[in-house]
């Protein structure tokens, strides 16, 4: 893990809200107008533009290597593509490639309901991200462990299905923690329980430090078994187990990889991504949990990493659809994930 000694206390707010059922929303959105900064591949956004009248200046002052003439040609293109035919457009002597952007920009827009458009140049080569907004997700999906773990010895066939499900899925997990944002919150928490020992005092978050301590190298050492077989054979006896079973049975009609395939309005600038919202954690009102959620806020504050939005991407040649269904699909994986996390808690 890194060091990092200014990351050992971290500011605490009053807004960190706490999990419910199985989630937490995050808070209210300041949305401003921020720039990433060491980025490799070079973005900037055609969304939100005035057409009425056409601006005659040309829209990428600070990009003067973009080839304006690939770009129009991409625009045309994914504007006949999702806006129907354009050949009857008429323009004058005067207008030029930038003209014709901004057409295609305003027809995507209101025909086709494209709400921003990224251009992305890796060396010579250009492609365009088209997003549709689908809603607003202000929701943290936390899959807890902690009440898994007991049946390690109560129920063995129980807990081989419950951990080999939720190992197998492809969501972050506290465990993960090669993962930077996972790595950080683990130092800041190993370190405050070092200052507390160091001082004499208590330390009042230590659930999660020891829940680590105890479980991570089982965990990570766990080889995953066929949970789906495995759960055809069970024959569970108490009316909860029978729930559960219930319930993972409908598994297979989930898609679990939904979260990856939408996005924020400009990744350049949030870096965030929505996948990064289905968590496994220890409990769902731990201070590792707690951490996390807070660590997004704080995101949201800068960044608008609450609204989702369906992409897709146009290049030379190659013109992928939008995925129909995604938000549908969504929403089912959102509702099985709050009704296995309420039935854990019962376990």
């Amino acid at each position: 893990m890194r060091n990092q000694a200014e990351t050992r206390i971290i500011e605490r707010t009053q807004r960190v809200p706490r999990p419910t059922i199985q989630s937490s929303p995050t808070v209210p959105l300041q949305i401003r107008n921020a720039k990433s900064e060491g980025v490799a591949t070079k973005s900037f956004s055609l969304s939100d533009l005035e057409v009425l009248p056409i601006l005659t200046k040309p829209i990428i002052e600070d990009e003067p290597t973009i080839n304006t003439q690939a770009l129009a040609s991409l625009m045309v293109d994914a504007t006949r593509n999702f806006s129907g035919n354009i050949d009857g457009w008429q323009f004058s002597t005067a207008d030029s490639m930038d003209d014709l952007i901004l057409r295609c920009a305003s027809c995507l827009k209101d025909r086709a309901k494209i709400n921003h458009i990224e251009v992305l140049q890796e060396d010579s080569d250009l492609r365009l991200i088209l997003k549709r907004h689908i809603g607003n997700r202000s929701t943290i999906y936390c899959i807890p462990l902690r009440p898994i773990m007991p049946l390690r010895w109560k129920n063995r066939t129980l807990f081989d299905i419950l951990l080999s499900f939720i190992k197998s899925l492809p969501y972050t997990g506290m465990f993960q923690t090669n993962e930077s944002r996972i790595d950080w919150l683990w130092e800041y928490l190993f370190e405050e329980e070092a200052y507390h020992k160091k001082n004499g005092s208590v330390f009042s978050n230590a659930n999660s430090v020891k829940f680590f301590d105890r479980y991570q190298k089982l965990f990570d050492a766990y080889e995953l078994q066929d949970w789906k077989s495995l759960l055809l054979k069970y024959l569970p006896r108490k009316p909860l187990h029978k729930q559960i079973k219930e319930l993972l049975l409908k598994a297979d009609t989930i898609d679990f990889q939904t979260p990856f395939r939408i996005g924020t309005r400009d990744a350049y600038e949030s870096m965030f991504e929505h996948w990064e919202s289905f968590l496994i954690v220890d409990d769902s009102d731990s201070e590792f949990t707690r951490s996390y959620i807070e660590m997004l806020n704080e995101c949201s504050n800068e960044h608008d990493i609450i609204s989702a939005y369906a992409f897709t991407t146009i290049e030379k040649g190659n013109i992928q659809p939008f995925e129909e269904g995604l938000s549908y699909n969504l929403n089912q994986l959102e509702e099985f994930l709050t009704d296995l996390n309420e039935l854990l808690r019962q376990l």
